[in-house]
C-alpha cells in the first residue's frame, strides 16, 4: 500500500474532525435544552374590542427556551454545569407534536381565563363552564397508567369538582412532589375514585403529575367584551397572569404599569389565584435583560427564585392578581 504523504495525512486528520464534531452537533440524545428564552411585551398580542385605555409602560409575559439537546449539549451541561441552563429528559410515550398541541391548548384555556379575571376584576360579569376534562393518553412512566383510562373524564380532585383543562392541572401540581391525590373520573354511566401519586415525570420539574395528557370537555364561555389574543406558537399556561394583568390595565384609566417594563409568570386560576410554573430562573434571567424593573413570583416558586442574585429588577412574591394590581397601584416607582 502506498504511504500517505503529509498533504494526504492532513486531508485524513481534518475529515475524521469534521466527523467527530458533525457527530457532537448534530446527534440526538433523549433530553430537552432548557435555557432563558423571551421576555416579550404582550401590547402587541392583545387587542381589546371595547373602549381602552393607553399604556406607557410595558406588560411582558417570560418564556424558557426549548429545544432538543444534542450530543454536545448534553456533554458541555454535564461536565461544565453551566448556570441557568439544564438538561430535561423527554416525556416518554409522548411525541413532539402531541405535546405541542396539548401546550397550545393550554395556552388557548389560559388566555381564557385570564380575560374573564380581568373582566371581572374590572367590574364585568363574564362566564366559562366546562364539565372536566377528557383524558387522551396515559403515560407509562405516570402512577395513573393501569388505573386510568382513554376516554375518562376528570370531574373532580382530592373531591374538590374542576370544570377546566387549567384548573385540573393547576390542582394536581398544587402540592409537594411525591403527594397523594384522588382524581375522581368518570367513565360511561360510572363515577370511580382512584389514589394516585403524583410524580415528576421530568427531571429537575418542579410540578407534579400523575402521568396523563388531557383536553377540554364541553367547555362553554361567555364574555362581555370582545378581546382577542395572539400569542403565536408559545404555548403552555404560565402567561395567564400576565395577560391578565395586560387586559386589565386596558380596561381601566389608571395605568398601573408607571411607564415602566414589568414583568412575570403563573398561571391564572378563574378565582384569580396564581399559579407555579416551570423554569422560574430562566424566565427571571430573561426579564432582568430586557430590563423589566418588577418581576411577579408566583409563591409556589418563591424558594428557588429567591437563590437568585439579580440586580435592578425586584422580585415579588404573589399568590392572586390582586396582590399584583395592588403592589402597582399602591408603590411610588420612579421612571
Amino acid at each position: 500500500m502506498r504511504r500517505l504523504n503529509r498533504e494526504d495525512r492532513h486531508l485524513l486528520l481534518g475529515i475524521i474532525c469534521v466527523l467527530i464534531v458533525g457527530f457532537l452537533v448534530f446527534w440526538p440524545t433523549d433530553y430537552y435544552r432548557i435555557s432563558p428564552g423571551i421576555a416579550k411585551t404582550l401590547e402587541p398580542m392583545v387587542e381589546v374590542k371595547a373602549e381602552s385605555y393607553p399604556i406607557k409602560g410595558e406588560v411582558m409575559l417570560t418564556a424558557v427556551s426549548m429545544r432538543e439537546a444534542r450530543l454536545f449539549d448534553y456533554l458541555y451541561i454535564k461536565l461544565f454545569k453551566p448556570q441557568l441552563i439544564e438538561l430535561r429528559p423527554k416525556p416518554e410515550g409522548v411525541n413532539m407534536k402531541e405535546y405541542a398541541e396539548v401546550m397550545l391548548e393550554m395556552m388557548k384555556e389560559s388566555q381564557l381565563k385570564a380575560k374573564a379575571v380581568a373582566l371581572k376584576e374590572a367590574g364585568y360579569d363574564p362566564k366559562i363552564t366546562g364539565e372536566g376534562v377528557k383524558i387522551v393518553k396515559v403515560l407509562e412512566e405516570g402512577d395513573a397508567y393501569g388505573k386510568l383510562q382513554e376516554g375518562d373524564i376528570i370531574v373532580a380532585v382530592d373531591g374538590d369538582p374542576v370544570h377546566l383543562m387549567t384548573e385540573t392541572v393547576d390542582k394536581i401540581q398544587n402540592r409537594e412532589m411525591g403527594q397523594g391525590v384522588k382524581v375522581t373520573v368518570k367513565r360511561g354511566d360510572e363515577k370511580k375514585d382512584y389514589n394516585l401519586r403524583t410524580l415528576p415525570l421530568q427531571e429537575n420539574s418542579d410540578n407534579p403529575s400523575i402521568g396523563v395528557l388531557i383536553t377540554p370537555y364541553n367547555r362553554k364561555y361567555t364574555l362581555p367584551i370582545d378581546i382577542e389574543i395572539n400569542a403565536g406558537k408559545i404555548g403552555g399556561p404560565s402567561a395567564g397572569g400576565m395577560f391578565t394583568l395586560e387586559i386589565y390595565n386596558r380596561l381601566v384609566p389608571e395605568d398601573i404599569t408607571h411607564g415602566l417594563k414589568i414583568a412575570g409568570t403563573g398561571t391564572i386560576d378563574l378565582d384569580g389565584r396564581i399559579g407555579k410554573i416551570d423554569g422560574i430562573q430562566q424566565k427571571i434571567a430573561a426579564a432582568q435583560k430586557e430590563g423589566a424593573k418588577v418581576f411577579f413570583v408566583p409563591k409556589g416558586n418563591a424558594k428557588k427564585a429567591q437563590k437568585m442574585k439579580v440586580s435592578g429588577i425586584k422580585l415579588v412574591v404573589v399568590e392572586n392578581i390582586k396582590e399584583i394590581i395592588e403592589y402597582l397601584k399602591e408603590e411610588k416607582f420612579k421612571s
